[in-house]
C-alpha cells in the first residue's frame, strides 16, 4: 500500500503565477474598502468592532498550526501579540464617534489604519516570497500578523470603552 503525500500551501504563494493579478486587484479593493470606512465611519456595534480582531486571531491560530512552531516561536508570537494589544490600546485615541442618520458611527484611529495596511502589505510579500522549508520567514509572518491582530484588538476595546463613554454622555444606555 502506497501513502501518497501532498504539500498543501496556505496564502498567497500558493496562488497559481497566472491568477496573481486578479488576486492583486481583489485585494486592492478590499483595502480600499477597508481603509475608506475606517476614515469615513462605520456604525458601531460590539460585533462590528469585534469581529477583525476574531478573524485575525483565528488567521493566527491557523498559520501557527501549519508551521509546527517551535517553542520558541509560539512565545514570540505571544509576547508581541500582547505588545500588540498595549500598542493598539495606546494608539487607539484617534477614535472619533459621531452621529449619524440616528445611530452612532466611529471613525478608526489614522495610525492604527496606516499601520495595518502596512502591516498587511508586509505580510502579503513576506507570504509571497515564503519558500517551503524556510520556516523563519514564515515565522515572520505570523509575528507581524500577531503584532497586528494585538494592535485591533487593543483597539477595539478602546472603542468600546469610549463608546460607552460617548454613549453615556448623550444619556444613552450602554
Amino acid at each position: 500500500m502506497f501513502i501518497i503525500t501532498i504539500p498543501i500551501q496556505i496564502g498567497i504563494s500558493a496562488i497559481p503565477t497566472q491568477d496573481i493579478g486578479i488576486v492583486l486587484i481583489v485585494i486592492a479593493l478590499v483595502l480600499t474598502l477597508r481603509v475608506y470606512r475606517g476614515m469615513k465611519g462605520m456604525k458601531y456595534s460590539p460585533g462590528q468592532v469585534y469581529s477583525a480582531p476574531l478573524i485575525y486571531f483565528i488567521l493566527l491560530l491557523v498559520g501557527l498550526a501549519d508551521l509546527n512552531p517551535s517553542y520558541t516561536d509560539i512565545i514570540a508570537v505571544v509576547l508581541t501579540l500582547i505588545l500588540g494589544y498595549f500598542v493598539g490600546r495606546k494608539l487607539a485615541g484617534g477614535v472619533r464617534f459621531f452621529d449619524k442618520d440616528g445611530a452612532i458611527y466611529y471613525k478608526r484611529s489614522p495610525i492604527i489604519l496606516v499601520i495595518w495596511l502596512v502591516s498587511f502589505i508586509v505580510r502579503f510579500g513576506l507570504d509571497y516570497i515564503t519558500i517551503p522549508g524556510i520556516t523563519y520567514l514564515a515565522i515572520a509572518v505570523e509575528v507581524v500578523l500577531a503584532l497586528t491582530t494585538g494592535m485591533i484588538a487593543g483597539e477595539a476595546h478602546h472603542i468600546n470603552i469610549s463608546y460607552k463613554e460617548y454613549a453615556g454622555n448623550k444619556g444613552m444606555t450602554k
